[in-house]
């Protein structure tokens, strides 16, 4: 027996939801596919930016406001493009959140800031080679997305172990076939 398990969706608790739910329909372009009360008495609201995800993402009332730590190490989404990221980037940046650290990871391209309640949130795209982890150089999202791919793989082919996407994802099901 083989087992499989694809993530889809996660949840945070909230100190002001009505502000989060604001920021991610607003500037991170989800939509409200369901809302209501939970077990617990705490409002809910579930967000989708895909047809056929019921919810990607949910917003829970209810997290203290004088906790001492964040709880969420981080929220990823990945993107289709450089052109959405830099895109992306402009929307934070027009919402004053100007506080954010861009980095090449080789086989991706990530931008790093924190939602209006500080929660780590990453948005990247899978750059067409693979790179052993952890990589992380500067990346300058104002240089053209050419530019940027050619700085990326000679980046790459300098480290070792050095494959493209294709190759790596090969591997990797070759791997879970062989479970």
């Amino acid at each position: 027996m083989t087992l499989s398990a694809q993530l889809t969706h996660f949840g945070i608790h909230t100190t002001d939801l009505d502000r989060m739910v604001d920021f991610y329909t607003r500037v991170m372009g989800f939509v409200i596919s369901d809302r209501g009360v939970g077990r617990s008495g705490a409002r809910v609201v579930f967000m989708t930016q895909n047809p056929e995800c019921h919810h990607q993402f949910v917003l829970f009332d209810g997290k203290p406001t004088d906790l001492p730590y964040n709880p969420v190490n981080q929220i990823s989404y990945r993107l289709d493009s450089l052109d959405t990221l830099k895109d992306y980037r402009r929307a934070l940046v027009r919402e004053g959140i100007t506080e954010h650290r861009v980095t090449d990871h080789g086989n991706a391209w990530a931008l790093y800031f924190k939602d209006p309640e500080g929660n780590p949130v990453e948005l990247y795209v899978d750059s067409p080679f693979y790179t052993p982890q952890p990589c992380g150089e500067p990346l300058d999202l104002d240089l053209s997305n050419d530019e940027i791919l050619r700085r990326t793989e000679a980046m790459c082919r300098s480290r070792p172990r050095f494959m493209s996407r294709e190759a790596w994802m090969q591997g990797i099901q070759e791997k879970l076939d062989a479970r």
